[in-house]
């Protein structure tokens, strides 16, 4: 069943809900309202629900979620272990190259 703004239908579900399983969660961009509107369905205030459409793709949209956390978590400990490496370096060429490789070349 899925599930529509207006009313609900027998349709089958969208084709991108069983293509969404194999794509990477990297794939699937979650911007602060859909992020919003994830921590509401999941909360424990029943009270305080988003509307009834947005629970489609919730669970492709909350994996997709965890493993962006996931790897912002890893580049957070990637940064700190460089930054950990920078604040004792003594050579501005080392310190340069510890930067380079924790952030990537600069922006063009």
């Amino acid at each position: 069943m899925q599930v529509n703004p207006v009313a609900l239908t027998l349709e089958p579900m969208a084709t991108d809900e069983h293509t969404a399983r194999h794509a990477p969660a990297r794939a699937i961009s979650i911007d602060d309202e859909r992020l919003y509107q994830l921590m509401r369905w999941h909360g424990t205030d029943e009270t305080n629900l988003p509307p009834a459409h947005t629970l489609q793709n919730l669970s492709r949209d909350t994996i997709a979620a965890l493993g962006q956390l996931r790897e912002a978590r890893e580049t957070i400990r990637e940064l700190r272990a460089a930054m950990g490496q920078a604040f004792w370096a003594t050579d501005f060429r080392e310190i340069h190259a510890i930067l380079l490789e924790a952030l990537g070349p600069p922006p063009e």
